[in-house]
């Protein structure tokens, strides 16, 4: 992978390389225990100074630099790898005042980023129910309050119907979660779309004609990012698992908010380091690819990038997004809907030495990205569960909502499968699902 390296990375990036360093025992020189690192790796990729993560900006780079630092001290081919990602990010504070009421963000409301264009509009409100008649010129310059989801409820219809109605702004009564959940997806939206708490729905029903000043400063774009790439060669070079985490997550409110994502995903991140401090002490049968993705939370980039591009064909994948947020590790998903794929079977396999219940639940994470591709796929995480899944993308996903040890579990559970996985069973479970496959189609014709 030397040739992939940049070739001007170190003189560029000399500062920020040395102000990591200077935070860190020097390498092969460090006196912290390699328990004592994840910490610490999880500290700073959870402190203020990372901001959220957001991929493109300086704070998601800062990250990028740290573990592009780490992987060089371990003495893997470390270099950046380009990505263009496209999100939608708040430039400032939203606001949302009826009559003289306003509203909290985040709190209250949220912006729908994949259906929703940023603006600015004053208009009367309309509460719409479903049993309500009106004539389609009702809906003119209206912001229009849906204080309630009937059954079977599109959201993508009923914005697509609100731009053809000419409505100028669409608010959608939407739980009372503690915080609503921030998202980056990005879309081709025409009118600001809003989720709001049910209480503030209620309370909204009542002021029907209330004169609505709505700001959502929402820009969609793209910037460009970087996936960080470790290589290290092993004893034969024509078979590379990868061992994945996204890096990236949602990026602090520009009203001070903050989105620290423990959980999502520097649980992950920690755990594939330290994994790869593990394995970078032995020599390896096959090459081990380490892989930090940015763009996972607003559709895969990072991961769509590395399969397009990868420094060496991939043989077979490991993805880890989410653990720590149980108290034991009880079970861990699989990435898959079924049995079927070999990699992920020998995860059961390991996983249930250890007690722990092998879960085959898939996912929208990077592993999907790779299985989509018919990569052999291990995508593992913690099925976040009652509390666990209702801090998912809000600011209660912070350190403190961790078990450690439950990480540390993963860690040790994640280098036997790594040290288990073996390239010619793997070929062959893979050949003879590949055979069977063609039989039963060559049958159905």
């Amino acid at each position: 992978m030397a040739h992939r390296r940049l070739g001007d990375w170190h003189a560029v990036h000399r500062r920020s390389r040395v102000r990591i360093r200077l935070r860190l025992p020097p390498p092969g020189r460090r006196v912290m225990k390699d328990q004592f690192r994840l910490e610490y790796d999880l500290a700073f990729l959870t402190s203020p100074a990372a901001a959220g993560r957001l991929s493109g900006t300086k704070d998601a780079r800062k990250v990028a630099d740290y573990l592009l630092a780490e992987l060089d001290s371990l003495g893997f081919d470390s270099a950046f790898q380009p990505v263009t990602v496209p999100a939608a990010r708040l430039t400032s504070t939203p606001r949302l005042i009826a009559g003289t009421q306003a509203f909290s963000p985040r709190r209250d409301f949220a912006e729908l980023t994949a259906f929703s264009a940023g603006g600015r509009v004053t208009g009367q409100l309309l509460v719409v129910r479903e049993d309500d008649l009106l004539r389609p010129e009702d809906f003119n310059g209206r912001v229009i309050l849906l204080p309630e989801r009937p059954q079977g409820f599109n959201l993508a219809e009923t914005v697509k119907t609100a731009v053809e109605m000419g409505v100028a702004a669409l608010l959608v009564e939407h739980g009372e979660p503690e915080w609503f959940h921030k998202t980056v997806y990005t879309g081709n939206g025409r009118i600001p779309v809003l989720r709001v708490k049910k209480s503030v729905a209620e309370k909204l029903s009542n002021m029907n004609d209330a004169n609505v000043e709505l700001e959502l400063p929402l820009q969609h774009g793209t910037l460009p990012c970087n996936n960080v790439l470790g290589f290290l060669h092993g004893a034969s070079d024509d078979f590379t698992l990868a061992l994945t985490a996204h890096y990236d997550h949602l990026g602090d409110d520009p009203g001070g908010v903050r989105f620290l994502g423990a959980f999502d995903n520097a649980s992950g991140v920690v755990t594939v380091l330290s994994v790869a401090r593990e394995l970078a002490k032995e020599k390896m049968p096959f090459n081990l690819l380490v892989a930090f993705l940015t763009g996972e939370e607003s559709g895969l980039w990072g991961a769509k990038q590395l399969i397009a591009n990868p420094p060496a064909p991939l043989s077979a994948v490991i993805n880890l997004d989410g653990i720590g947020s149980e108290s034991k590790l009880n079970a861990l998903r699989l990435g898959h809907r079924q049995r079927g794929d070999p990699l992920a079977e020998l995860g059961e396999e390991i996983l249930s030495k250890h007690g722990i219940q092998g879960q085959w639940v898939g996912g929208s994470d990077d592993s999907s990205a790779f299985i989509s591709k018919g990569i052999p796929t291990l995508g593992l995480g913690q099925q976040p569960t009652g509390q666990a899944r209702s801090v998912m993308h809000t600011p209660l996903d912070t350190r403190e909502s961790l078990y450690i040890e439950t990480i540390r579990d993963g860690v040790e559970v994640l280098v036997e499968i790594v040290k288990t996985v073996d390239p010619k069973g793997l070929r062959r479970s893979l050949g003879s699902q590949i055979q069977l496959k063609e039989k039963n189609h060559v049958h159905t014709k």
